[in-house]
């Protein structure tokens, strides 16, 4: 096996960020100015912020952190890749959590749920927390 691979999953409501949308300490302290300019831009910001919040907490586990493990909602960033899919952008103790890792994402939206796939590749030798 030429390295490990570790995955993490996470589903939220879409409707339960409608509100959150205009709550401004909650929005500073979980996204980058980044995501919030994203998703601010498009027709329905509260679903675009579900799915950034579903890939933070899916990142989180995949790196085998979680928030307890020192990562800041703002040490994961959901960054838009020059093809146009979504990207991870780590920070901080998310970053060196990595390593010289690698991260996927895949974000997708049905019905009233946004889910969010997080796989990182790590070389041989390097540990997951």
């Amino acid at each position: 096996m030429e390295g490990l691979i570790s995955s993490g999953i996470d589903i939220e409501s879409i409707e339960r960020f409608a509100p959150l949308s205009s709550k401004e300490g909650f929005l500073r302290r979980v996204f980058t100015p980044g995501e919030l300019a994203y998703s601010c831009n498009k027709r329905a910001p509260h679903r675009h912020l579900a799915g950034r919040f579903a890939a933070k907490e899916a990142c989180m586990k995949a790196l085998g952190t979680g928030l307890s493990g020192g990562v800041r909602w703002r040490d994961v960033e959901v960054v838009v890749t020059e093809d146009g899919r979504p990207g991870l952008r780590l920070h901080s103790t998310a970053k060196k959590s990595l390593g010289q890792g690698r991260a996927f994402l895949s974000i997708t939206y049905s019905g009233e749920l946004a889910v969010a796939l997080v796989v990182i590749e790590k070389q041989q030798g390097e540990n997951f927390l």
